[in-house]
């Protein structure tokens, strides 16, 4: 009986962290879109600097998440990967993100009079 409890568990174990390695392996992916999307959006002189804070935003998040990722390897695996037509679709996605955040970090500054500065 308590084999087979132990297999039961030892088994639930290996699925939550399976799930895991897939949540994380999403998330992987989702972030170098974000980085491929990024980075074509630069090509317009108009968004070149909203693109750089993107790619060094989601180059980040990838990173903190998995150091030892080869980046290289994943970009190429997902620009074959990733159709022309998918491009607007991420970037508008990730732009939508970003601005999230760039909102939340603005609003976590104290608010101060004017002149003050």
């Amino acid at each position: 009986m308590r084999t087979l409890i132990l297999a039961g568990v030892l088994a639930a174990i290996a699925m939550a962290a399976r799930a895991d390695d897939d949540s994380a392996r999403d998330a992987n992916r989702a972030d170098v879109r974000c980085i491929l999307g990024m980075s074509v959006m630069g090509r317009n002189d108009t968004y070149k600097q909203w693109s750089q804070f993107g790619v060094f935003y989601y180059t980040g998040r990838l990173l903190g998440r998995d150091p030892g990722i080869d980046l290289a390897a994943a970009i190429k695996r997902e620009v074959r990967q990733m159709a022309p037509g998918e491009y607007n679709g991420e970037i508008k996605r990730c732009s939508d993100a970003l601005g999230e955040t760039s909102r939340a970090l603005e609003a976590m500054k104290p608010s101060m009079g004017r002149g003050v500065g």
